[in-house]
């Protein structure tokens, strides 16, 4: 996991390096935030891990704001005066019940702020991997429709560009073993 998840936060800096304030909308405890920001040189004038399952609320740590919100009602509250110019959606979009609803406060942001990015990181529906028929299944159907979000980002009014990377991993049976028996996957 440490393979995928240093050359994931290099790709998510390289993507995000132009943003001057960057939004990490279901950013969990802020780890990836965190490696992340060490990739950009130099890191964004404000940062904000955004996550409504947080510990902590509204405090600042290490160059990080968390704020212990949902990421609709996170982008629904931001007005024009709280310019936010980047906005990472790692692994979260499937949790979004209503991603009509995300697109269009994303557009709206947007278009206050003159232009921002999104970065929507998401998995395969069907990665190369060697596990029992159930846990295919359960994994398809946590995955995001992509052909669905991006009509709703259009319908929106947003840009869709959609880049495909792979990351090959290696694990031992042991590794492997361990990740299906804490259910990875959810």
């Amino acid at each position: 996991q440490k393979q995928y998840i240093h050359k994931m936060a290099d790709l998510c800096a390289s993507h995000l390096q132009s943003s001057s304030s960057i939004a990490d909308l279901g950013g969990g405890t802020g780890y990836f935030t965190r490696l992340m920001l060490q990739q950009m040189q130099p890191p964004p004038k404000h940062c904000a891990c955004v996550d409504p399952y947080l510990a902590k609320d509204d405090e600042m740590e290490g160059g990080i704001h968390f704020l212990k919100i949902d990421a609709v009602e996170y982008l629904e509250k931001l007005d024009a005066d709280t310019k936010v110019d980047g906005f990472l959606l790692k692994e979260m979009l499937h949790h979004i019940p209503d991603q009509s609803r995300l697109f269009q406060n994303l557009a709206r942001i947007f278009q206050q702020n003159g232009g921002s990015r999104a970065l929507i990181v998401t998995r395969p529906d069907n990665p190369h991997l060697v596990w029992f028929p159930r846990i295919a299944q359960v994994f398809k159907e946590s995955c995001v429709d992509i052909e669905s979000a991006r009509e709703l980002a259009e319908k929106a009014g947003l840009t869709w560009t959609q880049t495909l990377h792979d990351f090959p991993l290696e694990f031992t049976v042991d590794e492997w073993s361990k990740l299906l028996r804490s259910r990875f996957w959810s």
